[in-house]
C-alpha cells in the first residue's frame, strides 16, 4: 500500500493508503488545516490530535453520504406507495375506478 504525505499545521504525516484515496485525504488535510489554523503545542500531541481528526472528518463524511443516500431510498419507496395507492379499484365488484384505500393508512 503506498504511503501519501500530509502536510497538517506544517508538520509532515505520512500515512498509508491505497491509490483511490489519496485525493480524498488531501481534501481532508486541506479541511483540517482550515480549522485548526493558529494551534500550536507538543508535536506528538499534534500528531495524535490530527490524525484523530481526520479519521473523524471521514468517519462524519461516509456517514452523511450514507444518510443522503438513505433518504434517496426513502423517497423511492414513498414513491412506489403513493403509485400503489392510486391503482384504480377492481371493476368486477362493479365500482368505477377509484382510489383503494390501503388499510390503516390515513
Amino acid at each position: 500500500m503506498p504511503a501519501i504525505l500530509l502536510k497538517v499545521l506544517d508538520q509532515d504525516i505520512v500515512l498509508n493508503c491505497g491509490a483511490a484515496e489519496q485525493r480524498r485525504l488531501e481534501d481532508l488535510a486541506a479541511a483540517l488545516n482550515t480549522r485548526l489554523d493558529g494551534f500550536s503545542g507538543d508535536p506528538d500531541a499534534m500528531r495524535r490530535l490530527v490524525i484523530t481528526a481526520l479519521a473523524l472528518l471521514d468517519e462524519t463524511q461516509a456517514t452523511a453520504a450514507a444518510l443522503a443516500r438513505a433518504r434517496g431510498e426513502v423517497e423511492r419507496l414513498t414513491d412506489m406507495v403513493l403509485e400503489a395507492r392510486a391503482e384504480p379499484a377492481d371493476v368486477e365488484r362493479g365500482r368505477t375506478p377509484a382510489l383503494r384505500i390501503v388499510s390503516g393508512a390515513a
